[in-house]
């Protein structure tokens, strides 16, 4: 058992050690795959796709593709790959996934190592299993909300090139080249379809569809109402900036006042696995009659639902849709 635990654990740290270094060192995917299909495009030859690939070991690229197979299946691989999209995280689908597993198992099993202890090697495992994904959530989140916020500063600017003298098009390509962060990233992905043949609404719309930003959505809307029905097109986008200025202040003043809210649902939905947690290292086998006697397993069921329920409630009152 040691040494089939000890092989495991060897090929899992291997497997985490490849993902890190994937995740820290590989640009973005679509970022680089837009630019090397126009630079194929104007060059006359075919995109070389190989180097987008796993370059590792055979066993690592046959997993992958095993984990994407089965992850197809179920739908998560289109889930995750959308995350991981806006996420702006340098890996493919399949690779997230059999990495976060790949982590998951390296928790567990050194915990359950050190320790000589199932219980802390199921807690390490639902700790594993939770932090990757809250990590990742995160930083989804933000991405997004960085997005949003610096949207209407970039319907200001596009507005005063305009008034300038720019199109539509050369105005954006403007600001593009001046943007950084988010907004800069999918301005510079949306010009890159635009070179390789797309209408610059139907990027900017699946750009609003990527980021989920239903202020881009209505903003492409509006200014394809306008190139049919005509009007100031400079006018229309300063207004439209303008209200989503208005908007994000009153999400800012709603989030300021239901911070104490949504602090107290995350100390609550924490403590209670913390605190067995800290008991199981302080004191082992002093809760070993919560999973051993019956009574024991269903009063942790019921508390666990409890938990989870009375955390979700709690969340739900202070989300407040603008």
């Amino acid at each position: 058992m040691q040494i089939v635990i000890a092989v495991v654990l060897g090929v899992a740290v291997v497997s985490l050690a490849i993902g890190l270094v994937l995740v820290f060192t590989r640009e973005s995917l679509a970022e680089d795959q837009l630019a090397q299909y126009q630079s194929a495009a104007l060059e006359g030859r075919s995109p070389d796709t190989e180097e987008y690939q796993l370059a590792e070991t055979g066993v690592v690229k046959s997993a992958v593709d095993a984990t994407g197979r089965m992850a197809e299946r179920t739908g998560l691989l289109d889930r995750v790959e959308n995350e991981l999209e806006q996420a702006d995280l340098p890996l493919r689908a399949a690779e997230a996934i059999f990495f976060y597993v790949t982590a998951v198992l390296v928790f567990a099993l050194l915990a359950f190592v050190i320790s000589s202890e199932w219980i802390v090697g199921v807690i390490a495992m639902i700790v594993g299993a939770v932090v990757p994904v809250a990590v990742l959530k995160s930083r989804r989140r933000q991405r997004l909300q960085r997005f949003e916020a610096e949207l209407p500063d970039t319907l200001g600017l596009l507005a005063g090139s305009l008034r300038a003298g720019f199109s539509f098009q050369q105005g954006l390509e403007a600001v593009a080249g001046d943007a950084t962060g988010p907004m800069g990233e999918e301005l510079r992905r949306v010009f890159n379809e635009v070179q390789l043949g797309r209408t610059l609404e139907d990027a900017l719309e699946d750009s609003a569809e990527r980021m989920e930003s239903d202020d881009l959505r209505w903003t492409v809307l509006a200014v394809r109402i306008q190139r049919e029905a005509g009007g100031n097109l400079a006018e229309l986008l300063d207004t439209v900036a303008e209200t989503m200025s208005q908007r994000e202040r009153l999400r800012a003043e709603i989030r300021t006042l239901t911070a104490e809210g949504r602090m107290s649902g995350i100390v609550l939905g924490i403590f209670p696995f913390a605190f067995a947690g800290i008991l199981v290292v302080i004191s082992p086998g002093y809760l070993d009659a919560l999973f051993e006697e019956p009574a024991g397993i269903a009063a942790m069921i019921a508390a666990s639902i409890a938990a989870v329920f009375g955390f979700v409630w709690l969340r739900k009152i202070v989300t407040i849709e603008v």
